[in-house]
């Protein structure tokens, strides 16, 4: 049987047409589904034995989308899957039960994976996902439950992949903008606290993997450009990248208060890092010829 030409060559629509591990990793994975969701509706198959088809897709996707140059098999092979498992993960109700929640948490992260490429982009379904799975992780912290320590650490966000962080942090921006229009106060971090603990993570994960401007980009999109002056993350070897950022960031900013903000945070960057000269450059800029005095004291050069 030929398989009929499609315009999208990232989906496979004949099984003859895959090699013999593609066409084993598919069946796998579709095992897995039909075990996490009971197809057959089946007495003997426990939330343990859901749990651990579950771990089999989840490790999967990590392996696959860890280091992203096209879109991974497993996604491919899941996609068709995306509803079926969206019906089920709706079916989870309100438990107390620390397995079912975990369950129900790590569920959600393969449904923000999925979402990133097949959610609606109008309702931030990758997002969505992810805020009600680190309420699910929240409250296996406060239950006791140590087994999802490796799951609920920071790295249960940068274990995705780039491409992951990349997208997430493009609907944080988005939900952040849509808070503010709602009326929203933007200096008040409890209306955004959800967002923020995201960030928190994304921003210094971007910095620890050279993407310092996407990281910049994300705390200026959700007006915190100044929490880029605690991140222990910037240091002798990545300041200058993160300070050039931010130089040729002001001169897009229209607004003379955002200008001044991304200027004395490249000013106090330099200065942490003991580069008068070039923090006096970019205090002459911003015209703060008051730092002029204070700088040249500080200079230990003849």
């Amino acid at each position: 049987k030929k398989s009929k030409k499609n315009d999208n060559p990232d989906i496979i629509e004949d099984d003859n047409a895959m090699s013999e591990e593609d066409r084993e990793l598919k069946e796998r994975l579709e095992t897995c589904v039909s075990t996490l969701i009971n197809e057959k509706s089946e007495a003997s198959v426990t939330t343990q034995i859901r749990l651990k088809a579950l771990d089999v897709i989840v490790t999967e996707l990590r392996s696959a989308t860890s280091s992203m140059t096209s879109v991974p098999k497993p996604l491919k092979f899941l996609r068709p899957k995306y509803e079926t498992l969206k019906e089920y993960y709706g079916t989870i109700g309100d438990t107390e039960e620390s397995e079912v929640v975990f369950l129900r948490a790590r569920l959600g992260d393969v449904l923000a994976v999925l979402a990133m490429t097949l959610g609606k982009h109008d309702e931030r379904e990758s997002l969505n996902f992810k805020l009600k799975g680190a309420k699910d992780y929240e409250s296996l912290a406060k239950m006791g439950d140590d087994t999802t320590t490796a799951t609920t650490d920071d790295n249960n966000l940068g274990s995705w992949g780039h491409e992951f962080i990349r997208s997430l942090a493009g609907e944080i921006g988005q939900e952040y903008n849509a808070r503010v229009l709602a009326g929203a106060d933007p200096d008040d971090d409890a209306a955004f606290a959800d967002l923020l603990g995201m960030v928190d993570v994304i921003v210094p994960f971007n910095v620890e993997h050279n993407a310092e401007a996407e990281a910049i980009d994300l705390l200026i999109e959700v007006q915190r450009l100044k929490n880029v002056l605690k991140l222990d993350s910037i240091d002798e070897k990545n300041y200058k990248r993160v300070c050039l950022y931010l130089i040729k960031t002001a001169d897009f900013m229209s607004d003379p208060d955002d200008y001044t903000e991304v200027l004395e945070a490249a000013y106090e960057l330099f200065h942490k890092q003991s580069q008068y000269f070039d923090a006096l450059r970019v205090a002459l800029r911003m015209g703060n010829e008051e730092a002029i005095p204070d700088l040249m004291s500080q200079c230990s050069d003849p």
